[in-house]
């Protein structure tokens, strides 16, 4: 009993962690693009943009195979930074619009490409992950939810384009980095009550669960790789 209300804490302080960490970082982002900012704290919009695709970069040279000689790579992109950093500091909306629309972009790809070719749906694999080979009416919903997604991340990078412009950057900067996850959050929420719909026996299996057990395999994978060169 104990030891279940441990690990429940830990979760959810796991959890709170991460949600704090990701509205303590839009709220910066969102900061960072103002004309206050930019008058007292010019290097701020720059090193908010670029600290986390830095941070990712390094933990995957980190956990790949030949872990030196990928780290040494890395050192490649901190070099051209420090030697542009006048430059891009003054660009720096340039970087957030990019990594923005590039994120919404590939991710409706990764969806919108597996519904074409004969290709398995992206959500489709998912829930074979969790239950097994998908029933007719759970592999038809999972087809349309992908298609669903798919249309959601093309809107998304469309209006970021149109907003960053046509509108204030600050417009564009508190729709880019406020309001998109609010925006995903209702997009799941959506998915769900419609799911709960169509398919109420699979009101326990969603698509976080399948990115949680795919997500484990790769981190397996990774993890038996690095241990094994």
């Amino acid at each position: 009993m104990i030891r279940a209300a441990y690990n429940f804490l830990v979760k959810a302080g796991r959890w709170l962690g991460i949600a704090a960490l990701l509205v303590g970082y839009s709220l910066l982002a969102y900061y960072s693009s103002t004309a206050e900012a930019h008058e007292h704290v010019p290097a701020l919009g720059l090193s908010v943009s670029v600290f986390p695709a830095l941070a990712f970069l390094f933990w995957l040279a980190w956990r790949a195979p030949h872990r030196a000689s990928m780290l040494a790579l890395c050192l490649v992109p901190v070099l051209l930074l420090t030697v542009y950093w006048p430059l891009l500091e003054q660009n720096f909306n340039w970087i957030y619009f990019i990594q923005n629309v590039g994120t919404n972009m590939l991710l409706g790809l990764a969806f919108g490409h597996t519904l074409v070719g004969g290709r398995r749906p992206l959500i489709s694999r998912l829930a074979e992950i969790i239950r097994g080979p998908l029933p007719p009416a759970v592999a038809r919903y999972t087809r349309q939810a992908t298609l669903a997604w798919t249309l959601f991340f093309v809107v998304m990078a469309l209006v970021s384009t149109v907003l960053f412009l046509l509108a204030p950057i600050t417009t564009w900067s508190l729709f880019a980095n406020i309001l998109s996850w609010p925006l995903v959050g209702g997009m799941f929420i959506m998915e769900y009550l419609v799911r709960l719909r169509l398919l109420p026996e699979e009101r326990e299996h969603g698509i976080l669960d399948g990115v949680r057990a795919y997500w484990k395999s790769a981190c397996a994978t990774v993890s038996a790789s690095s241990e094994n060169p």
